[in-house]
């Protein structure tokens, strides 16, 4: 059941998700429109699924951060959707650590919605 995964879908804040899934094995590619730095942020996914859960991870290289997603495919509606929650890493310079760890992880969610096949 885990190919309900694979298609294109949209979060709530315009960021598409493009997956594949082949035996339980999450590949794809996030677009999240524009970063900081005006340039196009796009990002390469992976992750697993099984039944209607799911978990992918990206590496941001550039920015320093990682982040990973884990949720659950619905259907609210005639929508389907993935909903997930997220924890969002960014790297501290060992020099700020003991200052600054504590900033360093985000948590968040975000509800993707089918768009395509």
């Amino acid at each position: 059941m885990s190919d309900v995964f694979s298609g294109k879908w949209k979060n709530q804040l315009g960021s598409l998700l493009d997956l594949q899934v082949a035996d339980g094995e999450v590949s794809g590619r996030l677009d999240m429109g524009v970063g900081n730095d005006g340039e196009p942020l796009w990002v390469e996914v992976r992750g697993r699924a099984g039944t209607d859960l799911i978990t992918f991870n990206a590496v941001f290289p550039n920015h320093g951060t990682v982040v990973a997603w884990v949720g659950q495919h619905t259907v609210e509606g005639q929508v389907r959707q993935i909903r997930t929650v997220w924890v969002h890493a960014t790297n501290v310079p060992d020099s700020q650590e003991q200052a600054w760890m504590w900033s360093s992880n985000r948590i968040g969610a975000d509800d993707f919605k089918r768009i395509s096949d």
